[in-house]
Parts: C-alpha cells; structure tokens; sequence
C-alpha cells in the first residue's frame, strides 16, 4: 500500500531540488510523507517519539530513504517542506475512486455532487502564535487551537478539498468562500448563514442547503402544496420567496454586516424532527425537487460529523504533532490521503474501523488483500441480515 502510494507521489510530485531535502540531512519530503504515512496505519503511533521509533523498522526505512528520523528531524523537517505540494497527488488518487452511487435513495434524483461543509477544532499544547487562544472550559487557562476546514463529498465519503485556519482567518463561513467549488450543491448548518457565504456559493454555479437560525428575515411569497410523501416525511411547510436582510432604520440595503442577502427566489422547507421534538427550518435555492428531498439532502450533512469522530476517535488523528502552519496542514492532507488509501484497497468500502484496522495488518505483513476482501464481505453480510431484521420487526 506504501508502495503505490509513494509511486504516485513520484509521478504527480517528484521533488523540488534543494528545497525538498532537510538541511544536510538526508531526509527528503518523499521519506516524510512515507513515514507519516506509515504512522497514519498504525494507531498509536501518534507523538513524535512513538514516528521516531516506528522509524527505525525495515520496512519504513526503505519509504523514508534513511535510518532512523530522529523527532527533532522531524518536527524541522514539517515546518520547512511545503504541504501544498500534496495536493496533486490527492487529486491523482481521487481520480482512481470510482463514485459510490447516492447515499440516500431519496436523493437519487440529485444529478449534482452533493458536499457537506464543516470545520472542527484541534488542540495544541503551548502558545502558538498562529493559533486561536481560547479559554480551556471554565478556567482562566489558555488553549491554542486551530480549525480544519473540510469538504466532504458525503456519497464516496471522501475529503473534496480542505485547508486551516487559525488566529485572524475570520468566521468559520468566510474561510469557506476562498475554496468554494462549482456544480454541487453545498450542506451546511446554522454557523453558514452568512450574506457574503450564500452569494460566494451561487456565485460559483452551486446551491446549498441550511439549517436557519430563529431570527433570520425570510419574505414568504407563495406557499408550495405538499405531496403525501412529503407528509410522510414530516415536511410541515414548503415556500418560496427571499431573505430581506436585516431592516433597521437607516439600512436601506438591508445590508448584514457582511453584505446584501441573494436577491434570487429562495425557499424555505420546515420539517418536524421526531427525535428532538422541535421543527427544523431549511433555506435552499433548489426549488426543482420535492419538499422531502431537502429535508433528505440535509440529514447528509451528518456523515461530515461522522468522518470528524471517524478521523478523531478511530484514526488517532486527536492529537497534532506539530505546531508550525504547515506541520499542520502536512499532517491533515496525509490523514485525507490514509482515508484515500484505504478507499481505493478495500474494495470501495466506506472507510471504518474495520477497514483500517485491516489495511494496518497489511502494512505490517499480517494480513493480505485477499483476507481483508473476505472478512469485509462478511461484515456486509452481517450488516444485510441485521438491516433485514429490524426492518422485519418494525412491520
């Protein structure tokens, strides 16, 4: 797997003359990423002591070109090397992925990929001055973190694009607007109700769908029938019409503080959530589907959290081993590259446990494809029979 791996890093990256070694050191960015890579499969290898001793077994030291990469190798090396370098060998692996097919069946009909969009917070140990300073819960102490800005194409459950963000990057939505892409449709939460946001997004040729904040100005001008789907969804309201913007005297844009709001037909879908027992409020653009298809295309918007605790929890990705903007950045393409990896060898599964506990043994030489295939045909299996089960039970 490191093998094919560092092949397309040869092809789609190669090296940048002297910028690409560290130092006199004998450590070239290819070694760095292959050693990072070979950490990303093996859980608890996650501080810069454990990369260290992984370092010095056979098979990472023909990946990283040297013996032994000392930790304070290491951490030089991720401030120096530049991580964007990475990004054409994420794309190249990409393009080897065939697409899964809709996640929902509800949402068959959406011709456009469908990107869910979120950012969550790393913590770093010490004052870094790129970092945001926060209060640690309810004490006086100050926490640094930063934020990781991802797009997430939630069928292939795959990173899209991503980048961080730290002291003075500003709102969460504007971070978001220098790598909006265009022809998908972009799911969002409340945090994303911003003017500057929606206009960047539809600006792009894309659409979005989010969850309104109470508050938030919406002129309805036409009420939409609901279909006995749509009922059966739990779609309470359907309208279309447009944002008005904040109306304070002497605003007669009805400017926020970020601009005007779109001046396109924009609706407004209201669906009851039975679990929490409250009405959720959707604004999208997209007014050529039913009712339920949006409230359907936002409930997607949860796989993002679900890659978050995927990479965080299961992945050991909680803890960053360096502090510089570009270790970090480095350590956070590598993590999109692991789920790219293990994507394209476990027979296009979704990245899981399973899945990486699997590839793990087959970076270690305790396993081979052949075995992963079986076993992960045999959790399918189990997964059929127990989805099969509970819906016999709900008849």
């Amino acid at each position: 797997m490191l093998d094919t791996a560092m092949e397309v890093f040869d092809r789609e990256v190669g090296d940048a003359g002297a910028e690409d070694v560290h130092g006199n050191e004998r450590l070239h960015f290819r070694g760095v990423v292959g050693l990072l890579l070979a950490a990303a499969f093996e859980p608890v290898t996650r501080s810069l002591r454990t990369i260290d001793d992984l370092s010095l077994y056979p098979s990472v030291q023909y990946v990283s070109g040297v013996g032994r990469v000392a930790k304070s190798t290491l951490s030089d090396a991720l401030s120096k090397f530049d991580p964007e370098r990475l990004r054409p060998m994420i794309h190249a692996i990409q393009k080897r992925i065939p697409h899964l097919g809709r996640l929902d069946p509800d949402t068959a009909d959406v011709t456009r990929r469908v990107i869910a969009t979120d950012g969550s917070w790393f913590n770093l140990a010490g004052e870094v001055a790129h970092a945001l300073q926060c209060n640690r819960g309810n004490t006086s102490q100050k926490q640094s973190r930063i934020r990781w800005n991802l797009q997430l194409d939630v069928d292939d459950f795959l990173p899209v694009d991503s980048d961080v963000s730290g002291h003075g990057d500003g709102s969460e939505a504007a971070a978001f607007m220098r790598r909006l892409r265009g022809d998908c449709i972009y799911l969002v939460d409340r945090n994303f109700v911003h003017f500057g946001f929606l206009n960047a997004v539809l600006a792009k040729g894309s659409s979005f769908v989010l969850r309104l904040r109470k508050g938030v100005l919406f002129q309805a001008d036409v009420s939409r029938a609901l279909t006995d789907k749509d009922l059966a969804h739990h779609v309470l309201r359907d309208e279309t019409g447009h944002l008005t913007g904040p109306t304070s005297p002497g605003n007669t844009g009805t400017r926020s503080r970020t601009t005007r709001p779109p001046t396109q037909t924009l609706r407004r879908v209201t669906v009851w959530d039975e679990k929490n027992h409250c009405e959720v409020v959707l604004l999208t653009d997209v007014l050529d589907v039913p009712a339920y298809v949006v409230g359907a295309l936002y409930r997607q918007r949860w796989v993002i959290e679900l890659f978050f605790r995927w990479l965080k929890v299961l992945a050991g990705f909680r803890h960053l081993i360096s502090q510089s903007p570009r270790g970090i950045t480095t350590q956070f393409y590598v993590a999109v590259l692991m789920a790219l990896m293990i994507q394209l060898h476990s027979g296009n599964k979704r990245v899981s446990k399973y899945t990486l506990m699997w590839v793990s043994w087959i970076a270690q030489d305790r396993a081979t494809p052949e075995m992963m295939a079986q076993a992960m045909a045999r959790h399918e299996r189990e997964r059929m029979l127990a989805r099969a089960r509970r819906a016999k039970h709900k008849k």
